[in-house]
């Protein structure tokens, strides 16, 4: 029966994604720490140094140095912006950078100091108040022992396509019929999301903590309730510091890992397991590679009766990481790899995906707070172990999937968002059945905290 395929990719597609082995990237993290080390302000020929070096009273030259230094080497960057406050101590955009500067630093009291001092300079800007006071916000939560933090969401949605299904009339290669249930079909749902992250900070020199995080997503169709979803998952450990109170701090965490989902109202599939992941910064990129591995469960239902076949083990090694491209423009990317172990053999794959994320934070004018536009871009490909009897026995089945959204987070009142998303993905196959697409446009206020 082709749908034992069709659900569970069309449910777990988003959860895939995620998924490069970190053995190359931890070598490239090692020599990459090493040349930090070496300073800027050891080897800068630059004009922009020399300007500072030659006319120190010239502020504007200095202005410019410690934006440029500030990209790649903090603590010239704090020299700069100090000594703009030696020569005109009220200016607030110089105070509010050296806040951003001391919270990457890690230096939280000094941070706070230095915002706390912008808000009181006549010169700020509407824009800049904003700016200061939200990460003012997260500075006081940073110098608690104890933190907490987290979004709530919730929204109506329509999807075009939301069981990746086919077109009506559809043959299998096998000689199976699809079932009518899961041929192409639009719809609307109901969406709700939370997340939870919690921190409790030992306060050592090292830096050491303990994080937990829950997450949970909850989807129920008006009509077509085969696909309605519900997901937990629940990842905790502790966070051991390497290199702290630095720039460039290195931590190491490992962590276990429980998840539970529900498909058409009805338990679908549970796991547990754990993994290791590493936190570095180089530079002004922060990379966050890992490798976790789950023994996945999964159970009969009315819907899904032959969903036991892809109980097995699931192993990721991914790599996250992120950095600054402009003002206010950043980017975000994942690469990954999963191989699954199932009972059923064709059910087990091989995974790779890429996405890439730039989000882009803005003012609109007249607005002193800050709207984000995120586009994003992704691709993956999941590659079977053998062909489906019960689908085509000739034929191993491939999978590429290619994706393209845009995100828009518009501020309400105080930390409440409207959240708006439209993600188009389009999947291209060897098996006839398995080429579809699908357009998700979604919309709801969210609550951050």
């Amino acid at each position: 029966m082709a749908l034992r395929v069709r659900a569970w990719r069309a449910f777990f597609r988003p959860w895939l994604t995620g998924v490069v082995a970190p053995t190359a990237l931890l070598c490239l993290l090692a020599s990459a720490a090493s040349a930090q080390f070496a300073s800027p302000f050891a080897t800068n020929t630059s004009p922009l140094f020399q300007a500072v070096l030659t006319r120190p009273s010239d502020l504007n030259n200095t202005l410019q140095y410690a934006v440029s230094a500030s990209a790649y080497d903090v603590e010239s960057a704090i020299g700069a912006y100090e000594q703009l406050l030696f020569y005109n101590p009220t200016l607030s955009r110089v105070r509010f950078e050296l806040g951003v500067l001391y919270y990457r630093l890690g230096s939280y009291e000094m941070a706070r100091g230095y915002l706390k001092s912008a808000l009181e300079q006549a010169d700020i800007t509407p824009d800049l108040r904003q700016r200061t006071e939200d990460l003012l916000y997260d500075v006081d939560k940073q110098l608690q022992v104890d933190r907490f933090s987290g979004f709530v969401q919730t929204g109506l949605a329509y999807q075009s396509n939301p069981g990746a299904g086919p077109g009506p009339g559809t043959v299998l290669a096998s000689g199976n019929g699809f079932d009518s249930r899961f041929f192409r079909q639009s719809g609307w749902n109901w969406f709700g999301g939370f997340g939870l992250n919690y921190v409790h900070d030992f306060q050592n020199q090292r830096g050491d903590t303990f994080e937990a995080s829950v997450v949970g997503y909850d989807q129920q169709e008006f009509r077509l309730h085969q696909f309605d979803v519900g997901v937990v998952e629940l990842r905790a450990g502790p966070r051991f510091g390497i290199t702290p109170n630095s720039e460039g701090a290195v931590s190491i965490k490992p962590y276990l890992l429980l998840t539970g989902t529900a498909l058409a109202d009805a338990i679908y599939s549970g796991s547990a397991g754990g993994g290791l992941t590493l936190h570095a910064v180089i530079g002004n990129v922060a990379l966050d590679p890992y490798a976790e591995i789950a023994r996945q469960g999964f159970h009969n239902s009315g819907f899904y009766p032959l969903a036991s076949g892809m109980s097995g083990t699931l192993s990721t090694y991914a790599v996250r990481a992120s950095g600054p491209l402009a003002a206010g423009l950043g980017w975000q990317t994942r690469l990954g790899f999963a191989h699954s172990s199932a009972t059923f053999s064709p059910d087990s794959y091989d995974a790779y995906a890429a996405d890439i994320w730039l989000p882009w934070n803005f003012s609109p004018l007249g607005d002193g707070r800050t709207w984000t536009l995120t586009p994003s871009f992704g691709v993956s490909q999941w590659q079977y172990s053998a062909p489906d009897p019960n689908i085509d026995p000739n034929t191993t089945p491939r999978v590429t999937e290619w994706r393209v959204g845009l995100g828009l987070d518009v501020p309400v009142w105080n930390r409440l968002y409207l959240s708006t998303l439209a993600l188009y993905r389009r999947d291209n196959s060897n098996i006839p059945a398995f080429t579809t697409h699908d357009l998700l446009v979604q919309a709801g206020p969210t609550f951050k905290f």
